[in-house]
């Protein structure tokens, strides 16, 4: 990728239009990520009162919902962007790669609980689909990865929870969806 610095949202916004697609985190190619090219001052930063910043994830929301692209976990498990020039020929072949979810499986089981329900935050959906036992969140989550690589559901947004101090979480709730189709697939 040529030499790119990336200093606020819209400017991220006007790259991934450009390029098509980018992985938000280290993508295994030097220098192809959101997170290589964002300039010093939007790096992930932790204060001294536990409090935290990092404009990049903050960024995540915005984009999908005014940058004209789509978010999920695209590459190789891990999350970034595509734009929605690019999101029908991914979308396409992805499903051509992996086939719709099989009758009773649990990922038929998702994407009907997001048709029935619309766009839920994850937490809300693994609850709808009964995931709510010891160590059902990281089994649940690589269902939604597996969907989201099959280009079945795309996350619509993200929710930051507080503490019992006030303080954002740095780890977001997506909300996954379907709605693929507002992106031509």
């Amino acid at each position: 990728m040529r030499n790119v610095e990336v200093h606020s949202c819209p400017e991220l916004m006007g790259l991934i239009q450009e390029v098509g697609f980018l992985p938000l985190l280290d993508s295994g190619i030097a220098g192809y990520s959101a997170e290589a090219i964002v300039d010093d001052e939007c790096r992930y930063v932790v204060y001294s009162d536990g409090g935290w910043d990092w404009p990049l994830w903050k960024w995540k929301g915005p984009i999908v919902q005014e940058g004209d692209c789509v978010y999920g976990k695209f590459f190789a498990g891990k999350a970034g962007f595509v734009s929605r020039a690019w999101w029908p020929d991914l979308c396409n072949w992805r499903r051509s790669k992996f086939p719709q979810p099989a009758e009773g499986s649990i990922e038929e089981t998702i994407l009907m609980t997001l048709a029935e329900n619309g766009s839920l935050i994850t937490r809300e959906l693994r609850a709808a689909c009964g995931f709510t036992g010891p160590n059902m969140r990281s089994k649940f989550d690589g269902y939604i990865t597996r969907l989201q690589m099959a280009a079945r559901i795309v996350t619509e947004d993200f929710v930051y929870p507080t503490d019992k101090h006030g303080r954002t979480s740095a780890r977001s709730n997506g909300a996954p969806d379907t709605k693929t189709h507002l992106s031509g697939c």
